[in-house]
């Protein structure tokens, strides 16, 4: 599925998978995709004179109705913690009033209903005394209790003090709950999740998505910039688009891995396990000018990493093609 989202003139495109990643150093852009995405699929209201807001999503050259996907939308910690924690809005309100329609915990409920039946009528012989008053309750006042418990984690630890990883993993696990009980059109937006969290924990979340979407009709699309922070492999690399000064939407892998291949500098098969891992490395740099560092940048910044105690050097650095390419 292909998004188009225009501002005027202009059209920004990418294809929509289970997990979909928009990299690259055009922040602008991609924030520009994201609150587009937002805008059109909720109820805000647009103005009435022209703007660059109004009906500038489509799905494959088509516009859709607002209602097509429900979003929910990530863009710091704290939508996290709002996600999970008591509201009206709250993914975790809309888990459980989905859990409570399960026939066991609604048989609890009769019983907590008789039983405060019974309490109040005990309670109004006495109030009636007073005069013809008496004290009464619905059913919903179930519901209102249950609203003014506190979430906590199973150690007592306040929610705010666990980890960015931890409460990523509250929320996709509270994602994959919801899509359980009651199945939906979902898109998930997560911007700059590379802020929040390293890269061995964004490599572990995007496992867990792929697992996600395998079972439910949901669409994740998540936003980094900075580098290694990409998933490259037969599964991903289809939903990934690069904006840059240029924007580049990958293709499938083996496209890529005959590309290269087929136009390497020199006489060299590199594997697809070696593309993928040299992908994760460039990504954020393709359709970008000024990507190569020269030796003088280089020299410079080991030397200050030396001082930090970080050594790394050159490998294989012995590749005249290669280096002839670069060059010319």
């Amino acid at each position: 599925m292909n998004i188009c989202v225009t501002e005027y003139e202009k059209k920004y495109t990418f294809e929509l998978e289970p997990v979909t990643q928009l990299c690259g150093q055009n922040v602008a852009k991609k924030t520009y995709i994201f609150e587009s995405i937002r805008r059109y699929f909720s109820t805000y209201k647009y103005r009435e004179e022209p703007n660059k807001w109004r009906d500038n999503v489509k799905l494959d050259n088509e516009t859709v109705g607002r209602k097509f996907f429900t979003v929910v939308s990530i863009r710091n910690i704290t939508d996290i913690l709002d996600m999970i924690k008591w509201s009206k809005q709250s993914l975790m309100t809309e888990y459980v009033k989905q859990v409570l329609q399960r026939n066991d915990l609604q048989s609890h409920l009769r019983i907590i209903d008789e039983e405060l039946e019974k309490m109040f009528q005990s309670m109004n012989v006495k109030i009636n005394r007073l005069g013809d008053v008496e004290l009464t309750y619905a059913m919903a006042d179930v519901w209102d209790m249950i609203q003014k418990t506190t979430l906590v984690a199973s150690d007592e630890m306040l929610l705010e003090d666990k980890t960015n990883y931890e409460l990523f993993l509250l929320f996709f696990n509270l994602i994959e709950e919801v899509m359980e009980v009651n199945p939906k059109k979902l898109l998930v937006l997560v911007e700059n999740i590379d802020h929040f969290i390293s890269r061995k924990e964004y490599e572990a979340i995007l496992e867990k998505l792929k697992q996600i979407g395998k079972k439910y009709t949901i669409y994740f699309v998540l936003s980094t910039s900075i580098d290694g922070y990409v998933g490259c492999d037969k599964e991903l690399c289809s939903g990934i688009t690069v904006f840059g000064e240029v924007d580049f939407q990958m293709p499938e892998l083996e496209k890529v891995f005959e590309f290269i291949n087929n136009n390497y500098p020199c006489n060299k098969m590199l594997s697809e396990e070696q593309i993928c891992i040299y992908l994760i490395k460039i990504m954020q740099k393709i359709g970008q000018k000024e990507y190569l560092y020269d030796v003088e940048q280089s020299v410079i910044c080991k030397l200050i990493n030396q001082t930090l105690m970080l050594r790394e050097k050159w490998e294989n650095t012995e590749k005249v093609p290669e280096i002839a390419f670069l060059k010319a």
